[in-house]
């Protein structure tokens, strides 16, 4: 049983959770070259000191939607899949993420421009959440394999990673549009992966 969050940490989240949404807001009206850390505090109505504590830089901003907002909609869409059909399951994890972009276009727009090219330290973060991703995609498809609704010959990381190059794909086309239209591009990627999966 894990110990009661106490209200000092119920705090510091709150703050964060402030501070993130001040960011995301000012990422999509200024553009996250133009912003700045003191515009960021004077935005989430909290001293730069604040800000510094809980987030050094601006790239740290940015792993930080990757990792607390986007990570919890992945793990959720992971826990809320369905318990079988591939095509099924892959669509829902595509269209639970997605909702989270179609919801915060313009910053959505800068993050995934912005986190694409991150480098060092916070790059090598990204690189390892997408890599968890793709495994736990993988999984889902060594599953499928196992019991029997793809062909034996499915090779589960390739598959992943087909998976994912049809996923950006149609993120990339859907932020693209002046309206993420979510529906469509959920569809889009039904589409790729039904000339993809082999079944038995």
């Amino acid at each position: 049983m894990k110990p009661p969050i106490s209200r000092r940490q119920l705090q510091k989240e709150d703050t964060r959770r402030i501070i993130r949404e001040a960011a995301y807001r000012l990422f999509a009206e200024e553009g996250y070259e133009q912003t700045t850390m003191r515009a960021l505090a004077q935005k989430a109505g909290v001293g730069l000191g604040t800000i510094f504590k809980h987030f050094p830089d601006k790239p740290s901003l940015l792993v930080a939607a990757f990792q607390e907002d986007l990570g919890r909609v992945v793990q959720e869409a992971f826990r809320t899949r369905p318990k079988k059909g591939l095509g099924r399951q892959l669509l829902h994890l595509t269209e639970k993420i997605y909702d989270f972009y179609g919801n915060h276009p313009r910053f959505s727009r800068t993050l995934v421009k912005e986190g694409l090219f991150l480098e060092g330290g916070y790059g090598q973060i990204l690189d390892t959440q997408l890599l968890t991703f793709l495994q736990d995609v993988a999984e889902l498809i060594r599953q499928a394999v196992e019991n029997g609704e793809l062909s034996a010959e499915t090779n589960p990381v390739e598959g992943a990673l087909v998976f994912g190059s049809f996923y950006f794909s149609g993120l990339v086309m859907g932020l693209k549009q002046p309206v993420f239209d979510v529906r469509a591009q959920v569809k889009l990627v039904g589409t790729l992966l039904d000339g993809y999966l082999i079944r038995k």
